[in-house]
């Protein structure tokens, strides 16, 4: 899964990074985005300040507000065994409404959540690191995944532009990932982010390949502070390489 990521740059980086126009919104920069959070978003139009947490347009109005019609019945269980992937390693904060942080790449052309934004409405995320949790003795031990170069990078995902919220795709964790966790976030290529951007592009067959693991030789990967565990805590603090 992916239950926490950073974007620490200027927005301005992110700008010049995927060539879209400077959006009406500024962001500072953000050491620990969580579930709930509203974060930049590349679409086809350009950046959007969504909602993490994937509300179906059918599922109500807006985001936050209404009573919301639920996602998955009780008998739907592959809904259900989905919607669990949702809830981050750390106790989530209480909303009147959550959403799906991930969308397993896997099926995700079929299901009924992630259907039509699949094939409608794919997105980047923009990201400099995101943060798995080893369970070691009954303890949750924070680390973090980044770039080799340091640079900000994109993780594929679906959106919505009624209820302003969006989702993280996530695959088959690599080697580098998988003593960690057995999932990470789908980090598409940049060769490939403007296929994936392009919603007149429909072919599932050449879409879902693009779904896959990012290679472990491009990444580097260490333990980070417990600061990172405190959903409240956002600051530099949450970079820093654990100290015994």
């Amino acid at each position: 899964m992916c239950g926490r990521y950073s974007q620490t740059m200027d927005l301005a980086v992110a700008v010049k990074r995927f060539g879209v126009k400077p959006p009406p919104f500024n962001c500072r920069p953000c050491y620990n985005i969580t579930p709930g959070a509203r974060a930049p978003v590349v679409c086809a139009g350009g950046l959007k300040l969504l909602k993490w947490g994937f509300l179906p347009a059918w599922s109500s109005g807006a985001a936050g507000s209404g009573v919301a019609t639920p996602i998955f019945s009780s008998s739907n269980t592959l809904e259900r065994k989905f919607s669990e992937e949702t809830i981050p390693v750390s106790e989530a904060v209480p909303q009147e409404r959550e959403g799906f942080i991930n969308a397993r790449a896997e099926g995700i052309a079929s299901r009924p959540a992630f259907r039509s934004a699949f094939y409608r409405t794919r997105c980047l995320v923009p990201a400099d690191g995101f943060y798995e949790w080893q369970s070691s003795g009954g303890h949750k031990i924070p680390y973090r995944f980044e770039m080799r170069s340091k640079g900000l990078f994109s993780m594929a995902g679906v959106y919505e532009e009624k209820t302003g919220t969006y989702a993280i795709i996530t695959a088959v964790a690599n080697a580098l990932v998988r003593p960690v966790h057995n999932r990470m976030p789908v980090i598409m290529e940049q060769r490939n982010e403007a296929l994936w951007l392009d919603p007149k592009f429909r072919d599932m067959e050449t879409l879902l390949p693009l779904l896959r693991a990012y290679d472990s030789a491009q990444m580097h990967g260490y333990r980070v502070s417990d600061a990172v565990n405190d959903l409240k805590n956002d600051s530099p603090d949450c970079l820093k390489p654990h100290e015994e």
